[in-house]
């Protein structure tokens, strides 16, 4: 009976893991497996906070427009000062030296400035009047600056994208992979079953027998492959996407059988003006020109006004308040050539920017080019698979009929077995590397 109970609660054990198992699959399809990938990617996220970075530095530029008010203050204690007292005497009858007493009698003067206590505050307001043009431009710049932020997480995006699917379609492959060996182990185990019926009855050799084992077990390493393939892969698409790594994904989608061709008809025009690297680069050549119009507009006239109260107070001394206007202005004169060279220095800027963008839009051609000619290959190679396929299922069920009469050896079987698994493996291939290649095309034209 405790033989009996332990096989009773491990068979309930076995049930409530593949009851506990089959509720932690998750079932995905390519959408939602984007949009998990694109909420959890960590590079996207450092994208986004540069996109806030660069919006911030813009309201910043702005501010330069507006005056900018500061106040100041102060507070002193002067605990060792002594009351001044002025004892009083006669006024002299004049200015010059040994002057006689006056009847002017001045009585004297004692001032409270024993820990004598001194308050000052004010308050400034400054506004450029005139700064060369430098306000402007640095908000320019700023813009631009949001620009490139954003195309920068663009392009981060359509990367994480072409990750994605490139991992779900990989896991779609191996899935198919997987029922396609097997289907092609049940297919060897039912050959063995009936030539061990047949050597039982002595009608075939042994031998017979054992070349279709060695290809079973073979087969049966091959599927234990898949199936760990199809593990690997599966926890790289929830590394991916930030699931835990044991959960179990259902991917709901599967490869289209009927492929078409998208339409690349003026695929690099199309490439050169929605590539976000271009943008990019685009927008640091027109920083590279502000920065030299830039160094033209520190060297012009500056002016500025400012306004300014003061409040000054001293123990019970003495207050006042007073109001001041001022204006100010700079003219450059002379700089030993600093202006020169660092014109030189931005022009030399400016055209390493050209000329990175020019090669950057010669590569991106090429790219296009190469994937347009990659996608028309891989369709050729979908055709020429599906052909090789229905030829190769043909091939095995006449094989087949053949060997149930005696017209054909176990050889013959097993080879047209062997062709028929690696034709439908041939099918998969070329099928998931053209779902790969479209978004790849989609990411050379900037379409993601």
């Amino acid at each position: 009976m405790k033989g009996y109970s332990k096989i009773i609660i491990l068979g309930i054990g076995w049930v409530v893991f593949g009851l506990s198992s089959e509720a932690q699959k998750k079932p995905l399809n390519l959408e939602e497996t984007r949009n998990l990938a694109l909420e959890f990617n960590k590079s996207l996220k450092i994208s986004a906070l540069q996109k806030v970075e660069a919006e911030a530095q813009r309201k910043e530029a702005f501010t330069n427009y507006l005056p900018s008010i500061d106040g100041n203050g102060s507070a002193s204690l002067i605990p060792t000062l002594d009351n001044i007292e002025l004892p009083g005497f006669q006024l002299p009858t004049g200015p010059e030296e040994g002057a006689a007493a006056s009847d002017a009698y001045f009585p004297g003067i004692a001032l409270q400035t024993e820990n004598l206590s001194i308050l000052q505050a004010g308050v400034t307001a400054q506004q450029a009047i005139y700064a060369g043009g430098q306000v402007r431009l640095g908000n320019k710049m700023a813009k631009t600056g949001v620009e490139i932020s954003e195309q920068a997480y663009q392009l981060q995006e359509a990367q994480v994208i072409l990750n994605t699917d490139e991992a779900y379609w990989q896991l779609a492959a191996m899935n198919e992979t997987v029922k396609l060996a097997e289907k092609y182990v049940q297919m060897l185990d039912s050959l063995e079953d009936q030539l061990n019926d047949m050597y039982e009855l002595r009608l075939i050799p042994k031998s017979e027998k054992l070349r279709v084992t060695v290809q079973k077990n073979e087969a049966e390493l091959n599927l234990l492959k898949a199936r760990n393939g199809y593990r690997i892969m599966q926890m790289n698409l929830c590394r991916i996407i930030g699931l835990p790594l044991n959960t179990q994904i259902d991917i709901t989608e599967e490869v289209n059988p009927n492929p078409t061709l998208p339409n690349m008809s003026d695929s690099k025009e199309k490439a050169l003006a929605g590539r976000q690297e271009l943008k990019i680069l685009d927008g640091q050549a027109q920083i590279s020109d502000y920065q030299k119009k830039m160094v033209n507009a520190e060297f012009l006239p500056q002016l500025g006004a400012q306004v300014a109260y003061q409040y000054n107070q001293y123990g019970d001394l003495y207050q006042d308040g007073m109001v001041t206007l001022g204006a100010s202005l700079s003219i450059p004169i002379f700089h030993w050539g600093e202006k020169k060279h660092r014109k030189s220095a931005a022009q030399a800027r400016i055209q390493q920017a050209q000329l990175n963008l020019h090669d950057t839009q010669e590569l991106v051609q090429l790219e296009v080019q190469q994937v347009m000619i990659q996608l028309q290959e891989e369709y050729e190679s979908i055709l020429w698979a599906q052909k090789n396929k229905q030829e190769a299922q043909e091939s095995l069920e006449e094989t087949q009929a053949s060997y149930d009469v005696g017209l054909n050896t176990t050889t013959d079987l097993l080879n047209a077995q062997a062709s028929w698994q690696n034709a439908y493996s041939k099918e998969i291939e070329a099928l998931t590397n053209f779902q790969v290649l479209k978004t790849r095309y989609q990411k050379a034209l900037g379409l993601l």
